[in-house]
């Protein structure tokens, strides 16, 4: 079947992530939210006073991720074993549209090697309010980007 088009519905957002052992997971069942998936690039002005719109020379990108859902010793097994690790990790973030993801599809992520790919830089579990909440973070001097193929 065709890659279809059109709107989507967050049921259809599969987040895959790296375990400690390099093998990708599917985490979909266990998230409930994805945040704000993209690039975004640090600004510096430099308008001058006779310049007749404002200036900026673009920076470096960052492409942070935060990932949270209900508490369940699954996910917390898995994200305590990878916060903190320096080895970089594969993450894919499937946008099914109007259905499971398939090839075709919009996705947003990055395979991993030795020098590219995500760090998990913080977890944290809230038994309170029965939550968990990840924090991603770009490693290395290649940029996740979205595109229709699964990362591998």
């Amino acid at each position: 079947m065709p890659a279809q088009t059109g709107r989507t519905h967050a049921k259809h957002i599969g987040v895959f992530v790296d375990n400690s052992s390099g093998t990708l997971t599917d985490l979909s069942a266990y998230t409930n939210s994805v945040g704000t998936v993209g690039v975004t690039y640090d600004t510096q002005d430099v308008t001058a006073f006779s310049d007749g719109v404002k200036n900026v020379v673009i920076g470096q990108p960052a492409a942070p991720l935060t990932l949270s859902g209900p508490l369940d010793t699954v996910v917390v097994t898995h994200m305590a074993a990878i916060v903190g690790l320096s080895t970089p990790l594969t993450l894919d973030i499937r946008f099914g549209i109007r259905q499971a993801w398939q090839s075709g599809e919009p996705q947003f992520g990055i395979t991993s090697s030795s020098t590219v790919g995500y760090l998990c830089t913080s977890f944290n579990a809230d038994p309170s309010a029965n939550t968990w909440t990840a924090q991603f973070d770009v490693f290395g001097a290649t940029l996740p980007a979205f595109g229709t193929a699964a990362e591998t």
